[in-house]
This record gives C-alpha cells, sequence and structure tokens, in this order.
C-alpha cells in the first residue's frame, strides 16, 4: 500500500537523532543522509530495511505538509490516480512522468483538500 512517507520536522539534526534510537530496536536504519550545511537549506534523511528507504525526515522545506507515497502496481494506474485527483477537486503538484529521484520512478503527486502531498509512484520497469 505505502512506498514511503514523508514527515516534516523542525529540527534535522535533532529528529535523526531521535530516530536513529528510536527505530533501531525495529531494524529500521538510516539509509540516506542529506543535511545542508547551516540552516535554511533543504534536508532530508531516509530509513529502511533492505535497502529501501520508506520512512523520510525532511526539514521545513516542505512546508510543514505531510507527504505520503502510495505503491502503484502499473504506469496506467499512476496516471489514473492523478487524474482522479484532480476530478474529485485536487491540486496539480507534478503531472504522471519519470522522475529522476531513482531507475523507473514513474510518479504522480496531487495537493488533498488539507495541503497535504499526496503521491502515486510505480517502480516497475516500463
Amino acid at each position: 500500500m505505502f512506498d514511503h512517507v514523508d514527515c516534516p520536522v523542525t529540527d534535522i539534526r535533532r529528529s535523526i537523532a531521535f530516530y536513529d534510537a528510536l527505530l533501531a530496536p525495529l531494524g529500521v536504519s538510516r539509509l540516506i543522509t542529506r543535511v545542508a550545511p547551516g540552516s535554511g537549506g533543504a534536508s532530508n534523511a531516509g530509513y529502511g530495511r533492505d535497502g529501501h528507504a520508506g520512512f523520510w525526515l525532511s526539514n521545513a522545506s516542505r512546508r510543514g505538509r505531510l507527504h505520503v507515497g502510495f505503491s502503484a502496481t502499473t504506469r496506467d494506474a499512476v496516471a489514473a490516480f492523478h487524474a482522479a485527483g484532480l476530478a474529485a477537486g485536487g491540486e496539480d503538484n507534478g503531472g504522471p512522468g519519470l522522475r529522476p529521484y531513482a531507475a523507473n520512478y514513474f510518479a504522480a503527486y496531487i495537493i488533498d483538500p488539507d495541503g497535504h502531498n499526496i503521491e502515486a509512484v510505480c517502480r516497475a520497469v516500463g
């Protein structure tokens, strides 16, 4: 169901220390760390198992919005998700297409009525 969840935080370094300790007993570790020097730069950290970061921390650059990425089995499903979101009154935040985040990362984004960034992603080839 979920591909990933992005949790906005106010202090990325403090949150990294907290979640490193909190998630370790569950066998979840920090796989990716991007901390901008100084304050104000975009920073994030990704946690997971088996090489897939499914839980993310992001600093205030996300403007306090929750970000949820739902798994899609096909690229057509991603396109249908985007169309359904627009038809239901959502705001476009990126139409269906390949993204540079990872190989074969085909995604679309909708802003829901409460301002949250909702994504569908298909990682299958073609």
